[in-house]
């Protein structure tokens, strides 16, 4: 086992061993998981609760969702609490923590793709030597803090490992990024141009050029609307109703009109893609952005000769595949073995916003 592992049980065997009643907190697609594995596993779920201010009553699953307060009073004061939805905004992540304070809790690590090889003890045998050589080489201590912490859980579930290692993304980038007026930023996966205005908050809304690339074409309206109406933008941005690719050529899309619209198991329409190699012929990238909802390894392909000959500053997610945590960035030592390498996360449960910085 890797030195750095702490937890040697997966959250589904800690599931299946408890003597504890087994509730829910939340309801939607993550829960729907949960309770089929519960299901086909023979581990009994007793209750599903939400907060407060969304217990109306309502049945999920056959099962009368409840308030916390409630399920407590006829469950006991001691439970296993399984959060089964993802959030980012503050109140709920501390409503998590005080959770956390008084019961135990899991979240248990599910993969955003279906064909997804996840986390597990055999696992990380399995990737061993892989995982070992990216966390010796990350670039300063916290990152590999981040490794860890961001391994042990997805292995055991505990949202402990989370808020340990957790940081703030615009002081992250501020700092290790130091974006310049002089950028030219490449934003594949620009989504409604929200990553637009975070370059523009620490520039003085100033760069020598922006390109935007995003192939939903809900969100490139926004994106569009939200160009058109800036009045402090000092400089251009282009925008491409396209997507990233490892070629030039058209794809199936699944455009949600959110930031989850992917081309992984897509069917609903064809889109255009392109690569980083081609957008690279009008200019030079100082900059790139990619948060391309699984494309990562692909559009770095695309981008093999722009990032091995312009080593740009790097922002990549590095959570849409349990691999990419050591897949991304050995793909990207072989491209440019200088990178140094930081690997950070931001608040969010489960494990979502973890990135990737590459200078």
């Amino acid at each position: 086992m890797l030195d750095f592992m702490i937890e040697k049980q997966s959250v589904w065997e800690n599931l299946k061993s408890t003597a504890k009643p087994i509730v829910l907190y939340g309801m939607g697609n993550g829960a729907d998981k949960i309770l089929d594995w519960c299901e086909a596993n023979g581990v009994c779920v007793r209750g599903v609760f939400a907060s407060d201010e969304f217990v109306r009553g309502q049945q999920f699953r056959g099962f009368t969702v409840e308030r916390y307060a409630a399920i407590k009073e006829r469950l006991g004061q001691e439970l296993l609490v399984v959060i089964a939805f993802a959030s980012e905004l503050p109140e709920v992540l501390t409503r998590f923590q005080e959770l956390a304070e008084e019961q135990e809790v899991v979240a248990p690590h599910l993969p955003l793709f279906d064909e997804e090889e996840t986390v597990s003890l055999a696992w990380l045998e399995k990737y061993a030597a892989q995982l070992q050589q990216v966390y010796d080489n990350l670039a300063d201590d916290w990152s590999r803090k981040v490794f860890a912490c961001t391994l042990n859980y997805k292995l055991s579930g505990k949202i402990s490992y989370l808020f340990e290692c957790e940081t703030q993304r615009k002081q992250d980038i501020a700092e290790l990024i130091k974006p310049t007026a002089n950028e030219v930023y490449l934003d594949l996966g620009a989504y409604n141009g929200d990553t637009i205005q975070e370059l523009g908050r620490l520039t003085n809304w100033q760069w020598r050029q922006v390109i935007a690339v995003e192939p939903d074409r809900r969100n490139c309206r926004k994106l569009r609307a939200l160009v058109e109406s800036a009045e402090n933008w000092q400089a251009p941005v282009a925008i491409h109703e396209a997507g990233i690719w490892d070629e030039k050529t058209t794809l199936s899309f699944s455009d949600s009109g959110g930031r989850q619209s992917t081309f992984i198991g897509a069917v609903k329409r064809e889109v255009p893609v392109t690569t980083i190699d081609k957008l690279a012929e009008e200019c030079k990238p100082t900059y790139i952005k990619f948060d391309v909802e699984g494309a990562e390894v692909r559009a770095i392909a695309g981008g093999r000769r722009t990032i091995a000959e312009c080593a740009p500053k790097l922002f990549m997610a590095a959570y849409h595949y349990d691999v990419d945590l050591f897949r991304l960035p050995l793909l990207l030592w072989e491209l440019v073995p200088d990178y140094k390498i930081y690997l950070r996360k931001h608040p969010y449960v489960p494990a979502w916003e973890l990135n990737f910085i590459c200078v």
